[in-house]
C-alpha cells in the first residue's frame, strides 16, 4: 500500500472523533447566537431555517467522508459555512453588526488550526471564511477600534494559529512514522528483511477471501540438507543461505509476495499466475541457487493452487503435504499439491 495513503487513514482515525464531536457544537453555536443577537428582532425567519439546513448538509457531507482528503475538503467547506451564516447574520444586525465581525473571524482561525494537518489547508480555509466575513465591507474593525490594536490581534491570532497547525501537522507525521517503523518491525523478518510468518499469513487470509477469476498459488519452499549446512560450515554460512534465498525469491517476479515461514521454510504467494509461469520461476530460482559459486544448495517445494473461501489451515496441510512428499522422493524437486 502505497505510503501516503497509508497517512491519509492515520490522520483520518485521529481527526476522526474530534470532529463528530464538534459538529453538534458548530450547529448549536450559530442558533444560539442568534438567539442572544440584541441586534436580531425576529431570529425565526424562513432564510435563517434554510442556512440552518445547509449547515447540516454540510456536516452531513463531513460525516460521510471516506478519505482524509475528503475529510478535510468537507471540513474546510463546514467553516465556509459557518463564516457565511455569521456574515448573513452581521449584515441583519445592522451598522453595529460590524462588531462581531472581528471577533467571530479571530474564533475562526484559533478555533480551526488543530483541525487542519496541512498548513496550506489551514491557509486555505482561513482565506476562504475571511473573504466571507469582511467582503464588501470598508474595514475589518469599526473605526472605534484603534488601527493598531486590530493589526495586533490579526497578526498574533494568525501567528498562534499557524504554529499551533505547524506543530500539530509535524507532531501527526512523527506519529505515523513512529508507527510503520513499529509496523515494519512487526511483520519483517529480522534476518532476511522479508515478510515474516505473521504478515505472510495475512496476505494469504486476504487472498483467500477475495474470489477471483485468475488463479492464485501458494507455494511453501524448505531448503535441502540445511541441518548438514550449519553443521559443517556454521551458523553463519546457514544465515547467508538464507538471505541468499530469500533475495533470489524476491527478483523473480514483482507479483509474488514472499515470506520466511520460519527456519528454512519460506513460502511464496503467486497471486494472478498461471500454473506454468510459476513452474518456471521456481525452475529459474533452483538454476541461480545452482550457479552459487560457494555453498550451491538445493530446494524442495510443495504448491498448492488456492480455493477462495478455503481455510489457511487447509492450504498449509495441502502444501505441506506435497513438500513432504517432495522430501521423501529425493528432495531437490516440486511437487504440486491435489
Amino acid at each position: 500500500m502505497d505510503d501516503e495513503i497509508r497517512y491519509e487513514r492515520h490522520v483520518k482515525r485521529i481527526f476522526r472523533i474530534p470532529l463528530l464531536v464538534l459538529q453538534p457544537l458548530l450547529l448549536t453555536v450559530w442558533p444560539l447566537s442568534l438567539l442572544v443577537n440584541p441586534f436580531i428582532t425576529n431570529p425565526y425567519q424562513w432564510r435563517y431555517l434554510a442556512v440552518m439546513v445547509l449547515m447540516v448538509s454540510a456536516s452531513a457531507l463531513l460525516i460521510m467522508a471516506r478519505t482524509a482528503r475528503m475529510m478535510s475538503l468537507a471540513f474546510t467547506g463546514n467553516i465556509w459555512m459557518i463564516a457565511f451564516a455569521f456574515r448573513i447574520q452581521i449584515d441583519d444586525s445592522g451598522p453595529l453588526g460590524q462588531y462581531w465581525s472581528l471577533p467571530i473571524a479571530l474564533l475562526i482561525t484559533l478555533g480551526t488550526c488543530g483541525m487542519t494537518y496541512r498548513v496550506s489547508a489551514y491557509l486555505i480555509t482561513l482565506a476562504g471564511s475571511w473573504f466571507i466575513l469582511f467582503v464588501g465591507n470598508a474595514q475589518l474593525a469599526p473605526a472605534t477600534m484603534p488601527a493598531q490594536l486590530v493589526f495586533i490581534l490579526v497578526g498574533a491570532t494568525l501567528g498562534i494559529g499557524i504554529a499551533y497547525n505547524y506543530v500539530n501537522s509535524h507532531w501527526m507525521r512523527r506519529t505515523y512514522s513512529l508507527k510503520e517503523r513499529y509496523r515494519r518491525m512487526a511483520e519483517t523478518d529480522a534476518l532476511t528483511g522479508i515478510a515474516n510468518r505473521r504478515k505472510l499469513l495475512l496476505q494469504l487470509e486476504e487472498a483467500l477471501g477475495v474470489s477471483r477469476e485468475l488463479p492464485c498459488h501458494f507455494a511453501m519452499l524448505d531448503i535441502d540438507n540445511f541441518k548438514a549446512i550449519n553443521d559443517l560450515w556454521g551458523h553463519q554460512v546457514g544465515d547467508d543461505v538464507l538471505i541468499t534465498l530469500a533475495t533470489e525469491i524476491e527478483h523473480l517476479d514483482p507479483a509474488l509476495s514472499v515470506g520466511r515461514l520460519g527456519g528454512e521454510e519460506f513460502g511464496i504467494l503467486a497471486r494472478g499466475m498461471e500454473q506454468q509461469r510459476l513452474v518456471n520461476l521456481l525452475e529459474e530460482l533452483r538454476s541461480r541457487l545452482a550457479r552459487r559459486q560457494q555453498h550451491a544448495v538445493t530446494f524442495s517445494a510443495g504448491v498448492a493452487r488456492m480455493r477462495p473461501g478455503e481455510p489457511i489451515v487447509e492450504l498449509l496441510r495441502r502444501s505441506d503435504e506435497a513438500l513432504y512428499l517432495a522430501k521423501r522422493q529425493g528432495k531437490d524437486r516440486v511437487i504440486w499439491a491435489e
